[in-house]
């Protein structure tokens, strides 16, 4: 297994204003690439900034009297504006304004008269753990390192959790006993003397605009994401398949990477399946962007690794299991012809499902607001979803809150996955277990379930927004993840449509208005208009990748054959190693989602890369209080 995963990689950990604190400290001594300090002169954060392998990721320090500042990630501050909120800030409450404004994704921490606040993203991007290390409250950025310091075993029901057909964002917390994960809505607070609690700093705004008032402030919201990754003379990576996720991306960074004196090089992934169409959009998508700092690049089916391959070779220093286990060799090789261009960012498209446009359960809260639309757009999603009358009445008369539908669905479990034609109006997609789980593992997951359920709350008040905010940090934890596998491949991948204002912008805007049967992405359509050529908004169908997906399994049935040979899983009793295997190479069940065979991968190939923290023992040397700014990689913005 390979040691020290944070040695090349940022990582932070956040300490007490406490003498006691600074064994936990020095025992990451041989790691630490900066240190900052409290106005005492004790540690505050330790850790290794962004060394330049991220692009427009940079940390910057800022101290006003006993008030300091750290911001780290993806962002445009610069120390002179981060010193003027250095200025302002008189109690960690202050920091609200400031969480409020950052453009980016980012972490934010501060030390405030010896009181500690941490905060990652509202989308989970950046995500914040914490811990309980030698009778100190800690947090950091990596649930492995506070799993090292703590000395915390793996969390079978947490691991089961992770083999879900599709995790939801509630259950992708740390994998070890004791490491827990701050809600990504709060920011953790650590008291001068040590006492710890979350507070919840942000809330969904109202869903009350139209696409009208909408499209603009997310115009603006993308075009400051996408301008928070390109620095001066930077050369940027873009998706560009044709679709209204990654081509708006695409015409966005062009703009930027112009003004910047920079260069912005496209690509696109070829697919042999003759009924795609992605290559006809991307193609009139590349006539209209046009400068001679746009290079257009292709790849040709077969180019890049397909899917499947290399899901048996160990995915070293992630501190949890990938979601994105089927892609990750064509992430890592996308991410170094990038590079060999010259890029060393990577915009993708990917978030854009999740925010722009409302899953079916907006029906649900619009008819009760307004049963007249409602039955307009039951109509029209009848028509192409082809759903019974009687399962959408079914489904509409279901009015239980969050905590009891939770309750309910942990005594479906095993129960097989709905089938297509049933409406899927719940609060999140309906918890499955795959059957090659064993029943003692389910019985674990259940029992948890059902004691979250009876003080469970949804994150806003309505299925729609709620579905949303859990799909987006679904996929803001395998966003955080790819980061991690680009960045030490080449050109890093980011993904602005997960940015938190971007998320506000899209959340601002009404359900029905962001979605629509008869119109593909109404809010981006809006958004971009006079910014994207008509032609390329007109586009009303989505790339499908089954044929992808089956040719990758058929080719390198000898890859999954070697991951599920001996599965550490089963050894810890959370699968029978026989059906697996049977089902994964030969016989997968009609109807279970292919995410299930996505989540065994991910844990099985995450056991065997683990990663270990090579720290140093604690020992009497005397307190560090030596402070050196971080490393600034780069001035964007």
């Amino acid at each position: 297994m390979t040691e020290n995963p944070g040695s090349t990689g940022p990582w932070f950990v956040a300490l007490p204003d406490r003498p006691s604190a600074a064994p936990v400290a020095r025992r990451l001594r041989d790691h630490i690439g900066f240190t900052l300090t409290h106005a005492s002169g004790r540690p505050w954060v330790v850790g290794r900034a962004p060394d330049g392998t991220t692009g427009a990721a940079c940390a910057v320090h800022a101290r006003h009297g006993t008030t300091a500042l750290l911001v780290t990630g993806t962002h445009t501050l610069t120390s002179g504006r981060l010193a003027d909120w250095a200025r302002r800030i008189r109690h960690p409450a202050d920091l609200d304004a400031l969480a409020a404004s950052l453009t980016g994704s980012a972490h934010l921490v501060a030390s405030v008269d010896g009181a500690i606040r941490v905060q990652g993203t509202v989308s989970g991007v950046r995500r914040v753990f914490t811990a309980t290390v030698d009778g100190h409250t800690l947090a950091a950025d990596r649930a492995d390192l506070l799993a090292a310091l703590a000395g915390a075993p793996l969390d079978p029901v947490r691991l089961t959790a992770r083999l879900l057909a599709m995790t939801p964002s509630s259950l992708t917390e740390p994998v070890w006993r004791g490491i827990d994960l701050v809600p990504a809505d709060s920011c953790l607070l650590i008291a001068p003397d040590g006492g710890a609690r979350t507070r919840t700093w942000w809330q969904p705004p109202p869903q009350e605009l139209d696409r009208a008032q909408g499209g603009p402030a997310l115009a603006r919201a993308l075009t400051e994401a996408v301008a928070a990754r390109v620095a001066p003379h930077a050369v940027v990576g873009s998706d560009l398949s044709g679709g209204l996720d990654s081509t708006p991306l695409s015409f966005l960074a062009a703009e930027a990477t112009g003004r910047a004196a920079g260069r912005l090089v496209t690509v696109r992934i070829g697919v042999a399946d003759p009924a795609h169409d992605d290559h006809v959009w991307a193609a009139r998508a590349q006539e209209l962007l046009d400068g001679d700092h746009i290079t257009h690049t292709v790849f040709t089916p077969g180019e890049l690794p397909d899917m499947f391959q290399d899901v048996a070779r160990p995915v070293t220093g992630l501190d949890e299991p990938t979601r994105w286990i089927r892609p990750v060799a064509r992430l890592r090789e996308t991410a170094r012809r990038l590079a060999e261009a010259g890029a060393r960012v990577h915009l993708t498209g990917h978030g854009g499902d999740e925010v722009l446009a409302v899953k079916p359960s907006y029906l649900h809260d619009l008819s009760r607001r307004r049963p007249r639309l409602a039955r307009e757009h039951l109509a029209g999603q009848r028509a192409l979803r082809r759903w019974p009358l009687a399962a959408v009445l079914r489904a509409l008369a279901d009015r239980r809150p969050y905590g009891t539908w939770l309750a309910a669905e942990t005594g479906a479990l095993t129960s097989p996955f709905p089938p297509a034609s049933e409406p899927l109006f719940g609060w999140e997609y309906p918890l499955r277990l795959p059957p090659w789980v064993t029943a003692d593992a389910a019985s674990g997951l259940a029992d948890e379930m059902r004691r979250r359920a009876a003080h469970a709350e949804p994150y806003a008040p309505t299925r729609s927004a709620h579905t949303t905010l859990d799909l987006a940090r679904q996929l803001g934890a395998a966003v955080r993840l790819a980061e991690t596998v680009t960045a030490t491949s080449g050109a890093v991948l980011q993904a602005p449509y997960l940015d938190d204002r971007v998320l506000e912008a899209c959340l601002a805007v009404l359900p029905e208005e962001r979605s629509s049967p008869w119109t593909y992405k109404p809010l981006m359509v809006e958004a971009m208009r006079g910014t994207m050529p008509e032609g390329s908004l007109r586009r009303a169908t989505k790339g499908e990748f089954s044929d992808d997906f089956f040719r990758g399994r058929q080719r390198h049935r000898g890859q999954l054959a070697e991951l599920f040979d001996q599965p550490l899983l089963a050894g810890l009793g959370l699968i029978d190693a026989a059906t697996l295997r049977r089902m994964a190479l030969d016989a997968y069940p009609p109807g279970l989602p292919w995410g299930a065979l996505d989540s065994a991968m991910a844990v099985e190939n995450w056991l065997r890369a683990r990663d270990r923290w090579d720290l140093a023992p604690a020992t009497p040397e005397p307190t560090m209080t030596t402070q050196k700014e971080p490393h600034r990689v780069s001035q964007p913005g």
